[in-house]
């Protein structure tokens, strides 16, 4: 019960009991978007997966002893504006309208590819060091030195990098177009 300047009012209150009785939980936010249990914990692994694949992007390749110049290249170059791109998802993500705070399917699925694309990225991208014999990759450790898996290893990082970037524009998209969906009626009401 809610009690408001001495009225009562029999509205169920915001608790975990609440949200667990199927019938009262709604499929929708009053803002149109779908909750679903893959937006939500998407939404809650947003910033703890994000700081680790950063990091993963940046050095997780020395796990298959593959470490060079792309280590202090990427720290200034690419890093960076991955960290201020998923920053932005994120703040757009959290500040999304509606209760309860979840991602909707679309949105879910975006973050998800962005990240499978960011840890291949991460596994594949091979580095180079100050001799000729230094180019290596994660397949050439797994599989063998050969110039054919160091260039497979270009390709899928190549193919695996315009994948993540695919993959994120399509989550900005949708987040910021569902800020726009929400903002339009207010702006035609006013």
């Amino acid at each position: 019960m809610i009690v408001v300047a001495g009225t009562r009012s029999s509205l169920p209150q915001a608790s975990s009991s609440w949200y667990a009785d199927s019938s009262i939980r709604p499929l929708r936010s009053p803002y149109g978007f779908s909750v679903s249990k893959l937006g939500r914990r998407t939404l809650v692994c947003m910033i703890p997966l994000n700081v680790l694949l950063i990091l993963w992007v940046w050095f997780g390749r020395i796990a298959f002893g593959v470490g060079g110049w792309f280590l202090l290249i990427f720290a200034v170059t690419i890093i960076p504006v991955i960290a201020v791109a998923l920053l932005v998802t994120t703040i757009l993500a959290f500040t999304q309208p509606g209760r309860p705070r979840s991602l909707t399917r679309v949105q879910a699925w975006a973050q998800i590819s962005t990240w499978l694309g960011m840890l291949a990225f991460g596994a594949v991208v091979p580095d180079f060091g100050d001799t000729d014999d230094s180019e290596i990759s994660a397949l050439t450790q797994l599989l063998g030195r050969s110039r054919a898996l160091l260039d497979l290893s270009y390709a899928l990082g190549i193919i695996f990098a315009v994948f993540t970037v695919v993959s994120f524009v399509v989550l900005l998209v949708t987040l910021t177009g569902a800020r726009r969906r929400v903002a339009t009626p207010e702006v035609a009401a006013a």
